[in-house]
């Protein structure tokens, strides 16, 4: 398994779509800052985008998709100087089929509003790296196609009133996400960080090595021959990527492996500890608690009194 598919399942992303909706002249709605990944796709026409983070101002046209992965900030208008009304009473007034910026005939924009979710919690280089927002214009989806296949089905999805339409877009929002951040990666990602390392292939098939066993007693030695690098080199290099260590990475990666299980299923202390590579329990407790500041039965008790 590769590493960002391990992530993205470890995170549990989800996907969810406010609305489609046609607005008329003039509009604007603000979106506060939240825990939640909001994302707008223009159907038809054009709007203005205002990203307060990094005061910027953009034009928004039909076939464009925007994300803010860390719940950025920002707003939407048809033109810069309209009033912004709250991002959520826009919300409520379309789901109580009482929209307010639907007075008149003169529709200039048509938009598709949702949010991704996932485990804030967790804590992890991939998702520190990303980006405060990730904007890619139509022009942009047609060097992808995936990307452009995956916007132009949600797009047909939400206007189609099929049996399960909206099961299916929620699904393909999060796969919307996905392509979003690969292209990110692809044709805009950095230098440094970890979503360069996805994109690096020694890097990337090392990460790839410690998601899909990390039950091996993997060492610095090891890794590096498999993936044909020298020790010294691929240190260096996993460093300037990732920002820590190699065997660090693997440690902290087999403790949120271990969470995750103590989280979400039934499986006992010891066949968990095994699982993620650790033959000596006590061992797995230590490494645990000092991640965590808990044991791993501390942990396991707290989830079931929460039940």
């Amino acid at each position: 398994m590769d590493a960002m598919s391990d992530i993205l399942r470890m995170i549990r992303l989800t996907g969810v779509v406010y609305f489609r909706s046609d607005f008329t002249k003039p509009w604007g709605m603000s979106i506060d800052k939240s825990n939640v990944a909001q994302f707008h796709l223009v159907a038809r026409g054009r709007c203005y985008l205002y990203i307060e983070e990094v005061d910027q101002l953009l034009e928004l046209t039909a076939g464009d998709a925007v994300v803010f992965p860390h719940g950025g900030a920002h707003w939407l208008a048809d033109e810069p100087d309209r009033k912004k009304n709250p991002g959520m009473k826009v919300v409520q007034s379309i789901k109580e089929n009482e929209p307010i910026f639907q007075d008149g005939d003169d529709v200039c924009t048509t938009l598709v509003c949702g949010h991704f979710e996932f485990d804030r919690d967790i804590e992890h280089p991939f998702i520190e790296a990303l980006p405060k927002f990730i904007h890619v214009s139509d022009s942009e989806q047609r060097q992808f196609s995936w990307l452009e296949n995956a916007i132009k089905i949600i797009l047909q999805e939400t206007d189609s009133g099929n049996p399960g339409a909206e099961v299916v877009v929620e699904r393909l929002a999060e796969v919307l996400f996905i392509q979003l951040i690969r292209s990110y990666i692809i044709s805009r990602g950095d230098q440094e960080g970890f979503l360069a390392a996805l994109n690096d292939r020694d890097i990337s098939n090392a990460l790839k090595l410690m998601h899909s066993m990390p039950q091996e007693p993997w060492t610095l030695v090891n890794i590096s021959k498999k993936i044909g690098m020298s020790r010294s080199s691929f240190a260096e290099r996993f460093k300037k990527f990732v920002g820590t260590t190699p065997m660090d990475y693997l440690t902290k990666w087999r403790m949120q492996r271990a969470r995750d299980l103590l989280t979400n299923s039934d499986m006992s202390l010891g066949s968990i500890s095994r699982k993620i590579g650790y033959t000596s329990e006590p061992a797995f407790n230590r490494a645990f608690k000092k991640q965590f500041n808990k044991t791993p039965g501390a942990l396991r008790r707290a989830v079931s009194s929460n039940i």
